[in-house]
C-alpha cells in the first residue's frame, strides 16, 4: 500500500514533528541513505484529451510522501550551492528549473540571436527535439557515471543511488489503489531532486554539437546553424544530428 504523511497533518503538529524530521533528515545525508517508506508514489491519471479509454490520453500525476520534500529540498540546496561555486555547473544554455530563468526567457535568448543571425544575411536552420517520456527513460547507472563527472563526493553519490533505487508506485482511481509495482528507471516525477537531476543527465548534450549551437530548457532542445544557404545549414544540421543520434544512443534516451 502507498502511504505518506499529508500536509494538514505536518501542519497541526509540526512543533513536536519539526524534532524527528530534523533528525531523519541529517542521519539520512550523513549515512546515504534515503528511507524506503519515502519511495512510494500515488499516481493519479489526468484526462487530457482524445479517446477516453486510450491510456496514452492520461497525464500521470506522481503525488509522493511530503516529508520527503524536506530532505530532497536541504539536498537540492547543497547541490545548486556547489554547481554555482565549482566549475562543474549546469551548461549555460540550460534554461529549465533555474533561479531567474524560465520559458519567457529561454524564448527572448533564441529569438534575439536568430534575428541577430540573420540580420548578418543567410539563413538560420534548426532542429527541435524533445524526448518522449525522458524523465521517466533515465537511466540509474549511467546517471550515478555522469553525476560523478561534477566532483560530487563518493557521499553524495551513494545519497543519490540510494534516492533513485527501490522505488513502487501504485495508481489511485477514485478511492481505490492499484497492485504496488517497483521500477528501476527514470527519475521520480513530482519530486524535487528530479528536475534538476535530468538536467544534470543531459548537460553533456551540447558537447557533441559541434559547430551548432545549442539551447535546451529541460528536455526540450533547440540545435541550429547560421549558413549562406538552405543547403549548407541542412548538411550542418544532418552532420550534427549524427553525433547527436549516438549521444542518445549512448544515454539510453
Amino acid at each position: 500500500m502507498c502511504l505518506g504523511w499529508t500536509l494538514p497533518f505536518l501542519k497541526n503538529y509540526k512543533e513536536s514533528l519539526i524534532g524527528p524530521i530534523t533528525k531523519v533528515t541529517n542521519t539520512s545525508i550523513s549515512q546515504g541513505v534515503f528511507p524506503r517508506v519515502w519511495k512510494s508514489a500515488i499516481i493519479t491519471a489526468i484526462f487530457k484529451s482524445g479517446d477516453p479509454a486510450d491510456v496514452s490520453t492520461y497525464r500521470p500525476i506522481s503525488i509522493l510522501p511530503v516529508v520527503s520534500k524536506v530532505v530532497e529540498k536541504w539536498v537540492a540546496e547543497q547541490l545548486i550551492s556547489h554547481l554555482n561555486n565549482s566549475p562543474f555547473t549546469l551548461h549555460s544554455m540550460q534554461f529549465g528549473f533555474r533561479a531567474k530563468d524560465s520559458t519567457e526567457t529561454a524564448n527572448c535568448f533564441l529569438l534575439e540571436n536568430v534575428k541577430s543571425k540573420m540580420d548578418k544575411g543567410g539563413v538560420v536552420g534548426a532542429v527541435f527535439l524533445d524526448l518522449r517520456k525522458a524523465f521517466d527513460t533515465v537511466n540509474h547507472e549511467v546517471l550515478i557515471t555522469k553525476l560523478s563527472k561534477f566532483n560530487f563526493s563518493p557521499d553524495a553519490l551513494r545519497w543519490m543511488k540510494s534516492y533513485l533505487e527501490g522505488r513502487t508506485q501504485c495508481v489511485r482511481v477514485s478511492n481505490e489503489l492499484s497492485p504496488t509495482l517497483s521500477y528501476d528507471v527514470g527519475v521520480p516525477q513530482g519530486s524535487i531532486l528530479g528536475p534538476l537531476l535530468f538536467s544534470l543527465y543531459i548537460n553533456d548534450l551540447p558537447s557533441v554539437c559541434t559547430g551548432s549551437e545549442v539551447q535546451m530548457y529541460a528536455d526540450d532542445t533547440v540545435i541550429y546553424v547560421h549558413a549562406k544557404s538552405k543547403q549548407q545549414a541542412a548538411q550542418e544540421l544532418t552532420t550534427v544530428m549524427v553525433q547527436v543520434t549516438k549521444w542518445l544512443s549512448d544515454s539510453l534516451l
